[in-house]
C-alpha cells in the first residue's frame, strides 16, 4: 500500500454557498413559527451575526429578540420598518409587531401564514396610489404554514405593497399580507431542521421529510405533529404515505409530554375511532419514530379521544419497525482487468460463477441489495446488462447515453437516457434472470436535461438526478410514483444548492448526497450536499473519476483510475489499486 495522501479537515463552504444553502436546505424543508421563551437578548437594531452552523437537532438554547413599540411621529417608512424588524416577536403572539397595525388588521393579522426570507436589507419606496408603499426585497425562499420551504430562483425579487393610514394622528400599516418577513441571519438563528418520517408505499421504509421548526421551544412536539397532519411536501407527494387518515387533526393546539417522556396526542375523536388497530399502530410508530429523532425526551406516544386512551391492542397486534436510513452491505462490485469482482474494503475477490463479462467492454457496475444480482453498462454505454452467477449476461436496458445502473431496493434497475429526450427507464429482473418489461417513463422537467446521474435512494421513494443544460447543472431530488410495485412517474423535483458542474451523484445517507466533477488529471472536490445541514467540500484529489458511498461523510470513498482512497481521520488514503469503479448497491 503506499503511503496516505493527507489532506485537511474537510473545509465549509464559502459564505455565498451557505447563504443560497439556506434557501434550498430543506428541502422541501420550512419554517413554522412558534413560541420561544426568551433568555439570552439579541437587538433587533444594528447588524445580527450568524449563529453557529445548525444540526438537526432540537437546540436547547432559548434566543429572544429584543422588541420596540412604535415611536410617536414616526414616518410611514419607520412605521414600516419598525414592523419588519418585529417579526421576531415568536414569544408573545407578535405583540410589538401588532402595535404597528391598525386594531383592525391586529387582530386579524395571520403571522404564520407565510415567511419571507430575504438578503441583507429592503428598500421601501412610495407606491402609485395614495399612502401606500412598496417594500422590494432579494428573496432567499418562502416558507407557508406547514412549514414547507420554496427556494427562489436566482436573483429573484419579491414587491410587497403595504397601506398606510392615521390612527390619532399616528401612521399604521392598514393593509399588509399575512405572513413575516425575516432576515436570512435571524432565520438561521431561530430555526433548526426537522425530519418528519412519512412510510413509503409498502409500510417498510421510513422517508424524511425535513421541515424547519423554532426548534427552542417547548411547543416543538406541537409543531412537528401538526406539520406531519398536514401530510409530506410537496416533492413526496404521492411518493410517500402517511399512516394518519386524511382530515385528522389535534384536538387542541397542545402536544404535552409530561416528565416520564410521554408525549400525549388529542386526535379528532370520531376519525381516530374509525382507524383500525394496526392503523393505530402504524400512526403511533410513525410519529414515535419523528418524535425520537427530533427531540430526546420523548419515550412513548399515546393517542386520545375525548381526552381517554384508545385502544391498541395487544401482542399479537405488533407491526414491523420501520426501517431507517435503510443499511447499505458492505460489500462493493468493481471491474479488475475488466471482470467484477466484489471488495470489502481490503480485499478484491472474483464473484463464484460469474461469467466472463470483458467482451462486453463493461464499465460502472451496480449491486443488488441482496447482493446476488449485477448490472454494467457495455460499450459506448447505450445498453445495460444484468447477470447472475451462473447466468449468461441479459441485455436490460436500452437508450442512448445510459447513466450508470441504479438498484432499488426492491430489486429494480434504473437508468435514464442522456440524449435530452427526458427518458427514464425501469426493469425489474426476476429470479431466473429474465427481465420484465421496461418501464419507460417521460419526465418532462428532464426534456432537454442531458442527465449523468440518476440513483435511487435507500427508502426506494426517490431519486437524485444530476443534469445539464445551457451551461447550467442542476442537482435535483424528485418523488417516484408507483402502482403496486410498478414505477410510473417522477414528481417535480426539490432542487439541491451546489458549486461546481458535478456529473456524478450517489446517496450517502437518508437526507444527504455526495456529487462531484470528474477529470483524469486535474484536482476534483466532492461535495456533500444535506437537506438539513450545511453543504461540506471534502479536500480536493487529482484525476478523480468515480466515487462510491456507504453511510455518512466518512464513508465517501473517491476513485482514480488506477487507485482507491478513503476519507479517513480526515485524510485521504490509499486503500486499493488496480480496481475500478467500485458501487455500493444502490
Amino acid at each position: 500500500m503506499s503511503s496516505p495522501v493527507r489532506t485537511r479537515h474537510p473545509r465549509r463552504l464559502a459564505p455565498g454557498v451557505r447563504r443560497n444553502w439556506a434557501a434550498l436546505a430543506a428541502v422541501m424543508a420550512a419554517v413554522v413559527l412558534l413560541a420561544i421563551s426568551g433568555c439570552a437578548v439579541i437587538p433587533t437594531h444594528g447588524s445580527v451575526g450568524k449563529s453557529d452552523p445548525l444540526t438537526p437537532r432540537n437546540n436547547e438554547v432559548n434566543v429572544g429578540f429584543q422588541q420596540f413599540a412604535p415611536v410617536a411621529g414616526s414616518s410611514p417608512e419607520n412605521i414600516i420598518r419598525g414592523f419588519i424588524d418585529s417579526g421576531t416577536g415568536l414569544s408573545d403572539d407578535f405583540q410589538y409587531a401588532r402595535q404597528y397595525l391598525t386594531p383592525g388588521l391586529a387582530q386579524s393579522w395571520a403571522p404564520d401564514k407565510r415567511t419571507l426570507v430575504y438578503k441583507d436589507t429592503f428598500s421601501v419606496v412610495p407606491g402609485r396610489e395614495k399612502d401606500t408603499f412598496v417594500l422590494k426585497f432579494s428573496v432567499v425562499s418562502s416558507v407557508d404554514a406547514t412549514g414547507v420551504l420554496t427556494p427562489a430562483k436566482d436573483s429573484a425579487t419579491e414587491n410587497v405593497t403595504v397601506k398606510m393610514v392615521q390612527v390619532d394622528g399616528e401612521w399604521r400599516i392598514s393593509e399588509t399580507p399575512d405572513g413575516v418577513i425575516l432576515t436570512e441571519a435571524t432565520f438561521q438563528t431561530l430555526f433548526s431542521p426537522f425530519s418528519l418520517y412519512f412510510y413509503d408505499p409498502t409500510f417498510t421504509y421510513g422517508v424524511p421529510d425535513v421541515r424547519w421548526l423554532a426548534g427552542r421551544s417547548s411547543r416543538t412536539a406541537t409543531a412537528i405533529v401538526k406539520a406531519m397532519l398536514a401530510g409530506p411536501a410537496p416533492y413526496l407527494q404521492g411518493a410517500v404515505v402517511s399512516a394518519f387518515p386524511n382530515g385528522i387533526a389535534l384536538e387542541r393546539d397542545s402536544v404535552p409530554v409530561n416528565e416520564g417522556g410521554v408525549a400525549k396526542v388529542g386526535l379528532t375523536a370520531q376519525a381516530l375511532l374509525e382507524t383500525s388497530v394496526k392503523q393505530r399502530r402504524q400512526m403511533q410508530a410513525q410519529l414515535l419514530v419523528t418524535l425520537q429523532k427530533s427531540l430526546n425526551t420523548v419515550t412513548e406516544v399515546q393517542f386520545l379521544a375525548d381526552d381517554r386512551e384508545v385502544d391498541m391492542g395487544g401482542p399479537a397486534d405488533s407491526i414491523p419497525p420501520i426501517t431507517i436510513d435503510n443499511t447499505v452491505p458492505s460489500t462493493q462490485v468493481a471491474l479488475a482487468k475488466n471482470e467484477l469482482v466484489t471488495f470489502d474494503g481490503s480485499k478484491i475477490s472474483p464473484i463464484a460463477g460469474m461469467p466472463s463479462v470483458a467482451d462486453l467492454l463493461p464499465s460502472v457496475p451496480a449491486i443488488s441489495y441482496s447482493g446476488n444480482v449485477f448490472a454494467f453498462r457495455s460499450g459506448a454505454g447505450n445498453q445495460i446488462y444484468s447477470v447472475r452467477p451462473e447466468q449468461v449476461p441479459v441485455l436490460a436496458i436500452s437508450g442512448v447515453g445510459l447513466t450508470p445502473p441504479s438498484f432499488a431496493p426492491n430489486g429494480w434497475l434504473w437508468s435514464a437516457a442522456g440524449d435530452g429526450s427526458g427518458m427514464i427507464i425501469a426493469v425489474n429482473p426476476d429470479d431466473g434472470g429474465a427481465m420484465g418489461k421496461p418501464v419507460v417513463m417521460s419526465v418532462p422537467w428532464l426534456v432537454g436535461q442531458e442527465v449523468t446521474s440518476l440513483r435511487i435512494s435507500r427508502d426506494g421513494s426517490r431519486a437524485l438526478v444530476v443534469s445539464h443544460a445551457n451551461g447550467v447543472t442542476l442537482v435535483s431530488v424528485t418523488g417516484i410514483l408507483k402502482t403496486a410495485d410498478t414505477p410510473k412517474e417522477l414528481t417535480v423535483p426539490l432542487s439541491l444548492s451546489h458549486s461546481g458542474s458535478p456529473v456524478l451523484g450517489l446517496w450517502v445517507g437518508e437526507s444527504s448526497v455526495a456529487v462531484t466533477a470528474t477529470s483524469a488529471t486535474e484536482n476534483v472536490s466532492i461535495e456533500i450536499l444535506d437537506l438539513a445541514l450545511e453543504p461540506v467540500g471534502l479536500e480536493a484529489l487529482p484525476g478523480i473519476e468515480w466515487i462510491s458511498a456507504s453511510t455518512g461523510l466518512r464513508n465517501v470513498h473517491a476513485q482514480t483510475a488506477t487507485q482507491y482512497y478513503s476519507n479517513t481521520s480526515s485524510s485521504w488514503e490509499v486503500v486499493a489499486k488496480d480496481l475500478r469503479q467500485a458501487s455500493f448497491a444502490g
